[in-house]
């Protein structure tokens, strides 16, 4: 199986920014414009209750949305990643995607570049259900195996109690348990520490 079109997997960063107290000033005393107000015609607003809506939920919160991790899964940025692809081995046939589901946030982002027929750049993202559904596919026609073989970098930072992480590695995938690899390379993976465990938030490759 390709990678691109199997994983189809998209990685977002997330950024957070802080205004100074100059700028948080002269952002309250300035007046609101209908333009700064109106959302553009051309931007899809999700629709009620979707994952991609706008939410805040507590760690608790959160955690009652998806199958209950395993501690060790998503006891640090290391372990989660590396049980992100660990989660989508097995046996060809009927593949569990407990383990998957609860690792990452309802709307994490799978993101891949790839090429074209032509050579040029392309961008492909997958949602979680349709990403889910790719698994499977792959399981249909055969095992599939991937590992994590080097973690070449983790960036964090400490943020309101919690923390964000960068993840930089290197990874194979084998349609036989630790087989010769028909897929390798590298992938950037953007994660969220809640206080109580780890998340991720997209994979990148």
């Amino acid at each position: 199986m390709n990678r691109k079109t199997a994983w189809r997997v998209a990685l977002t960063a997330v950024l957070g920014l802080t205004l100074t107290a100059g700028h948080a000033a002269a952002a309250t005393s300035a007046p609101a414009t209908r333009s700064s107000l109106t959302q553009p015609s051309d931007v899809a607003v999700p629709p009620p209750g979707s994952v991609w809506a706008s939410w805040t939920h507590s760690p608790d919160e959160l955690a009652d949305l998806v199958p209950k991790a395993r501690p060790s899964d998503v006891s640090s940025p290391r372990a989660i990643v590396t049980a992100l692809h660990e989660s989508l081995n097995g046996p060809q046939g009927k593949w569990n995607s407990d383990r998957l589901r609860s690792l990452v946030v309802p709307n994490v982002v799978f993101m891949s570049l790839g090429q074209s027929d032509a050579g040029a750049t392309t961008i492909s993202n997958n949602s979680l259900a349709d990403f889910l559904q790719a698994v499977q596919d792959v399981h249909n026609q055969s095992g599939w195996y991937e590992y994590v073989t080097k973690v070449i970098d983790v960036s964090t930072v400490a943020k309101k109690g919690g923390e964000l992480a960068i993840v930089h590695y290197a990874g194979t995938a084998s349609t036989t348990p630790h087989g010769k690899p028909v897929e390798q390379g590298e992938s950037q993976a953007s994660l969220l520490f809640d206080g109580t465990r780890w998340w991720v938030v997209s994979d990148t490759w």
